[in-house]
């Protein structure tokens, strides 16, 4: 299969501005460069959320965070895109952090994944997006959208290992309208196959 056969139609966002979410990994860069590459204006945008070197997390160094934020930076230089980063660690602990504590201690089986997307990845990259006057926010996540009459869709990803259509669950209509997810009908080896060839 060739490279080109991989590449999502993006041609009608052509023109139009769109907030690309840059977590720093294979997925959302290959994500940002697949709009550029299309002739969409991108804006990269990386969410700080968490402060690893205060939680001292097995597994992180004191500045992972941080880390990753530099890696999407070094992209968006790379592909020659605009670049912020929001701090969103606030955020991120009254809307996450505090209601999990909440409802773990009354015995219940709190989900951070779905309050995270619904309250600080989408509510807040959407009016991110508004004050940016981008039409459109792009994740690297592995979700197919369709639109027809009725609407958006949202589809499972292309790679069944990889699929996370299950995260958007609880994420409302009017945010469904403005998400992209262009790397969603790839397999996880073409996003890496992707990534070799832009560099």
């Amino acid at each position: 299969m060739s490279l080109t056969s991989l590449l999502p139609d993006l041609r009608a966002y052509r023109g139009r501005r769109v907030l690309a979410a840059m977590s720093g990994g294979v997925d959302s860069s290959v994500m940002a460069a697949l709009m550029a590459e299309a002739g969409i204006e991108v804006v990269g945008v990386f969410l700080h959320v968490w402060d690893y070197s205060r939680a001292r997390v097995a597994g992180h160094g004191s500045c992972c965070a941080l880390e990753d934020a530099y890696d999407a930076r070094r992209v968006a230089d790379a592909i020659g895109i605009p670049f912020y980063t929001m701090d969103m660690r606030e955020r991120f602990r009254r809307d996450v952090i505090a209601p999990f504590i909440d409802d773990y201690a009354r015995g219940r089986t709190p989900n951070p994944c779905e309050r995270c997307n619904r309250f600080v990845k989408f509510g807040a990259l959407l009016q991110v997006a508004d004050q940016l006057e981008a039409a459109f926010v792009a994740t690297g996540h592995y979700v197919r959208r369709r639109d027809d009459d009725a609407g958006v869709h949202i589809l499972r990803g292309a790679d069944m290992r990889k699929d996370q259509s299950y995260f958007l669950a609880t994420t409302r209509r009017e945010q469904m309208e403005r998400l992209l997810f262009p790397v969603g009908h790839l397999e996880k080896r073409d996003t890496r196959r992707l990534a070799e060839h832009f560099g």
